[in-house]
């Protein structure tokens, strides 16, 4: 374990560096389900896929990091159990799809100049890849062929070519179509799904539509896959083929009675986005009897669309209380929480009093956040940020005091601060809630808690919420560019996205200077492209908070922010780059990087 390292971990062959921040606080540590295991496992996998054997080239990195990533689900399977690794793959399909920029690139490519081959595609897609060419394989095939890749290859470097001749050497099947649609293709099917009951012929049929934009190197998917129709006399399932030749098929099944269920790829083995076009009865029969987590979160999502309806509040509040699954609970809570009204705060709020699990209860109280003007939350979130059993809960009730700018917020989260708590948890929590907050009050205890010498994740907290204040204050614009020029790697990336979003352009040449310097990692150089782009962009241009122009087929979350013309524009873009800052320290914590080689 490294102080200030420059990432989660890396996987040198004699023994394995990982940043001192995967070390959790005893008092902390039972509150996070999977602990540090995902790095962890991450790392073991390389000792295999990375090290014994290792790319020939960066356009090959997805051999590295996919099978790195897929090892994470591997032993999240084995050690926490089905429904947990279902969950974390059913989040990663949705995170992957909002990072619109990695959506129209090949996960082997040779286009790029800079760290870019790192990204969401050799990680993410790069392990869902894996593990759907399991699913097809089958277990005893897929492994089979991955020990028998290792053995031709061991000690050698190698290209996606050598894995898939290895996989076919061994299972006898031929896997071109798979390699080249996933892997030298781009992008991931989009369907648009419906079906019809046809009562005379007791026949379903299903009609399934690629919607993706079929340009450059994203084309129409061949998808071998399962459908499930539930009828009153229960469950049967149908193997189905779509195929990459049309982008739209008709598929007739037969059933016995109007079904109660349709399910299109039972249980989620397939990277796609889907809009399956249901009633509300449907979604609420999936929600309560799919077997499957992948498909009870799907039709939580399906209902969070339906708002000011009692049944689905009700519904909701059963799969938060009852759900066997905790990511099933926890989503639910972020459902009530999007649908609003008086009924889903209730039940948000009645939940606290029987959730126990720390990991549901910091989502019920961030969905809290969703309700303003409401006396009754703040002060139940008062009282949490206070005194509660779960300190996860009690920083997410000082961000949610923060995000409501609730009455006498800043002295809370000021107390907060100055309090003695695991790590500095709930010091952090309060300090990065300063920002959404939107009290110039709290700068000169946000400057102080950025200078050097405090903690490093009380910095970076201050740095974010810095932000967000007082833009027209250069003082602060060139505190923040001060600190670009530190060694430490958190610091920096904290304070190129603030200056980014700070919208000073007077923050550009000291931006330019350090993307000159020669100690940059691997990430860094593009992050810093893509503020100097943002900052330097026309006045009222729309950008994503990362700093990619957008264009108008894009379908991302950030790609569809309103224009800073709009009411409450600016506070959205800027809640949304906080949460980019988050899931970049984040990722630091839960992926390697690397560095580039030194100058000789």
């Amino acid at each position: 374990m490294v102080d200030d390292f420059v990432a989660g971990g890396m996987e040198n062959s004699s023994a394995t560096t990982n940043t001192s921040n995967s070390l959790q606080h005893p008092k902390l540590a039972p509150e996070f389900i999977t602990g540090e295991d995902g790095l962890i496992s991450h790392e073991l996998g390389h000792q295999w896929f990375g090290d014994l054997v290792t790319c020939k080239d960066w356009g090959d990195i997805w051999l590295n990091e996919g099978f790195a990533t897929f090892m994470e689900f591997v032993w999240t399977e084995s050690h926490f159990g089905k429904d947990q690794a279902d969950y974390e793959r059913w989040q990663s399909a949705r995170q992957w799809f909002e990072e619109a920029n990695l959506y129209s690139k090949p996960t082997v490519r040779h286009d790029f100049n800079d760290s870019g081959e790192f990204d969401g595609n050799a990680y993410t897609k790069g392990g869902w890849v894996l593990y759907m060419l399991r699913h097809q394989l089958g277990e005893d095939a897929f492994y089979y062929g991955l020990k028998h890749y290792l053995e031709v290859n061991r000690g050698k470097n190698v290209v996606t070519a050598d894995l898939a001749k290895a996989m076919e050497e061994a299972t006898h099947t031929n896997v071109d179509q798979f390699f080249n649609q996933w892997l030298y293709g781009a992008g991931a099917p989009k369907f648009d799904l419906s079906y019809r009951y046809d009562e005379a012929k007791h026949e379903v049929a299903l009609t399934v539509k690629q919607t993706q934009r079929v340009e450059g190197r994203v084309g129409l998917f061949h998808i071998p896959t399962e459908v499930e129709i539930t009828t009153a006399s229960g469950p049967k399932l149908f193997p189905i083929t779509v195929s990459q030749g049309k982008d739209t098929a008709i598929f007739t099944f037969p059933a016995d009675s109007a079904p109660l269920m349709v399910l299109f790829d039972k249980g989620g083995h397939v990277l796609k986005s889907t809009e399956f076009h249901k009633e509300k009865r449907e979604w609420l029969y999936q929600l309560k009897n799919a077997s499957d987590l992948a498909d009870r979160a799907d039709a939580i999502s399906g209902l969070a669309k339906l708002k000011g309806d009692d049944e689905v509040v009700a519904a909701l509040n059963n799969a938060l209380l009852n759900d066997k699954a905790w990511g099933i609970r926890a989503n639910a809570a972020d459902a009530l929480g999007q649908l609003g009204g008086s009924t889903a705060s209730k039940q948000l709020l009645d939940a606290l009093n029987t959730a126990k699990e720390p990991w549901v209860r910091n989502r019920i109280v961030s969905s809290l956040a969703n309700f303003k003007d409401t006396p009754a939350i703040v002060t139940k979130l008062n009282s949490i940020a206070a005194d509660d059993s779960s300190y996860r809960a009690r920083a997410a009730a000082l961000q949610a005091l923060g995000r409501l700018k609730a009455p006498n917020a800043l002295a809370t989260l000021d107390a907060a601060v100055a309090a003695d708590s695991p790590d500095g948890f709930l010091r952090n929590a309060a300090l990065r809630s300063m920002g959404p907050l939107g009290d110039d009050k709290a700068v000169p205890l946000l400057l102080q808690w950025s200078a050097p010498g405090k903690p490093m994740d009380s910095r970076n907290a201050a740095i974010s919420s810095l932000a967000r204040l007082q833009k027209d204050n250069k003082d602060i614009t060139n505190q923040i560019a001060s600190y670009l020029i530190e060694a430490h790697f958190s610091i920096r990336m904290a304070s190129i996205f603030a200056l980014g979003a700070r919208g000073d352009a007077s923050a550009i040449p000291a931006l330019e200077a350090l993307l000159k310097s020669a100690d940059l990692s691997i990430e860094m150089a593009p992050m810093i492209e893509r503020q100097i782009a943002s900052l330097k962009a026309p006045a009222g241009e729309k950008r994503h908070p990362r700093g990619e122009a957008s264009g108008e087929d894009e379908t991302s979350e950030a790609s569809s922010s309103p224009s800073t013309n709009e009411p409450g524009a600016v506070a959205k873009r800027l809640d949304r780059l906080e949460q980019l800052m988050q899931e970049m320290a984040d990722r630091l914590k839960t992926i390697e990087t690397r560095l580039p080689p030194p100058k000789q």
